[in-house]
């Protein structure tokens, strides 16, 4: 399998990999809340190695530091959906969220700049880049201003469709990877 092909399937897997998680598994009570963070990390980590094989093809200072972002950002959040997860105390659960929202917003904002990073290349056509800056920036603005209380308050009504539309944009990414394939 080319590395094209392997990069498309990792944004496809990224954008729908822990909403298939978190939906299929999770909600339905199949796996218990620890099993299904556990192999919805796997999924996530699929984020930045998606990006990071974007810089193969073309390499900017935008694209490397975003992509720094993302790993630090998702670092955080696999830890505290950990410590969340674990269910040891009520601590815990505060301590986890604490560093949560913090570490996604981060994620979020790697988002944004490598998104700014792309716009100066010609890998994606750049509504494409431009939909990214903007689906991801308000997902970091939104994550970055409200407090932890205000952000549980609102998961439902607001978190979820932000994150699945950022979820979108990563299938969208990893399906114009493998069209770009497809023309050369």
């Amino acid at each position: 399998m080319s590395e094209k092909k392997v990069n498309g399937i990792l944004f496809i897997i990224a954008g729908l990999g822990s909403l298939a998680v978190y939906m299929l598994l999770g909600e339905t009570g199949l796996l218990s809340k620890s099993h299904t963070e556990k192999i919805a990390a796997y999924t996530l980590v699929t984020i930045p190695l998606a990006f990071l094989m974007t810089r193969n093809i073309t390499r900017n200072s935008f694209m490397d530091a975003g992509l720094l972002m993302m790993v630090v950002g998702l670092s955080m959040g696999l830890v505290s959906d950990a410590i969340n997860s674990a269910e040891i105390s009520a601590e815990s659960s505060l301590m986890g969220g604490v560093i949560a929202w913090t570490g996604w917003s981060i994620m979020y904002l790697g988002f944004s700049v490598t998104g700014i990073g792309y716009l100066r290349t010609n890998l994606f056509p750049n509504w494409l880049s431009w939909f990214l800056i903007l689906a991801s920036s308000i997902m970091f603005v939104f994550l970055a201003v409200l407090t932890p209380e205000q952000l549980e308050n609102s998961v439902d009504n607001l978190v979820a469709p932000l994150w699945m539309l950022n979820s979108l944009v990563l299938v969208i990414l990893g399906v114009f990877t493998l069209r770009r394939l497809e023309e050369n």
